[in-house]
């Protein structure tokens, strides 16, 4: 079966907004299908990659190791995301490893495919677009990281770490708590309290954010900088 056929939700990405049906899907059908295993490094930090992969399956954490040996979970990505691409068009080392948290289908494309289509001034302006994206969010959370209590950190992160489903897939307290920043003692408390209220429900490795609008509420409630809530987009 043809990769636009069965991945059809990836025809819907936005780094193929405003592409003719037929040219995204010639995009897609030309890519080479891998799937990973939960745990499978799909891209290694400090390593050339020749393909960027379009997440087409599953969750992918994204992580950075410094120099002195400090890991951070940089952010997960989901359905329609794409990895890789700055390092494929720029032959530079990856900045950060991208690991499978679920089984995972990628479509992997490879440099001369994807120079091609940067022909096309749309395709090139999408792809700009992604990097303001990143761009955004970096700034938005060394702000958040630098001025935002803890206990208003794990609801940001919640929000950013959940998926279309509103599950936010973790390890364990830990896990969370590593993203953060923080002590697991304050990671529990705090869930527990959105939990008393309704906010969330919490299973085996998941979380599940059951009203956003309160989560985000949750935030102002705990006192923003300067007194402006945040919004969590919603």
């Amino acid at each position: 079966m043809r990769n636009s056929a069965r991945f059809s939700e990836a025809l819907d990405a936005k780094f193929l907004r405003d592409i003719p049906l037929e040219d995204k899907e010639a995009f897609l059908d030309a890519c080479s299908l891998r799937t990973f295993k939960a745990g499978s490094v799909v891209l290694h930090q400090g390593e050339n990659t020749d393909a960027m992969a379009v997440i087409v399956d599953g969750r992918v954490e994204v992580s950075y190791v410094s120099e002195i040996g400090h890991r951070t979970i940089i952010y997960h990505a989901f359905s329609g995301n794409v990895l890789g691409a700055v390092e494929t068009l720029s032959e530079r080392p990856c900045a950060g490893t991208c690991t499978a948290l679920m089984e995972t289908s990628v479509l992997m494309c490879k440099r001369k495919d994807l120079l091609a289509r940067m022909a096309s001034p749309t395709m090139l302006r999408n792809f700009a677009a992604d990097l303001h994206d990143v761009l955004t969010h970096d700034n938005r959370f060394k702000s958040i990281d630098q001025f935002f209590s803890a206990e208003q950190k794990i609801c940001v992160y919640l929000e950013k770490l959940s998926d279309g489903n509103s599950i936010v897939f973790v390890n364990s307290q830990s896990y969370l708590a590593d993203v953060v920043g923080c002590s697991r003692q304050t990671v529990n408390k705090e869930l527990g309290r959105l939990r008393d209220q309704g906010i969330i429900e919490t299973s085996k490795n998941k979380i599940k954010i059951l009203n956003y609008r309160e989560l985000s509420l949750r935030v102002a409630e705990l006192g923003t900088p300067d007194r402006v809530a945040v919004n969590l987009g919603i």
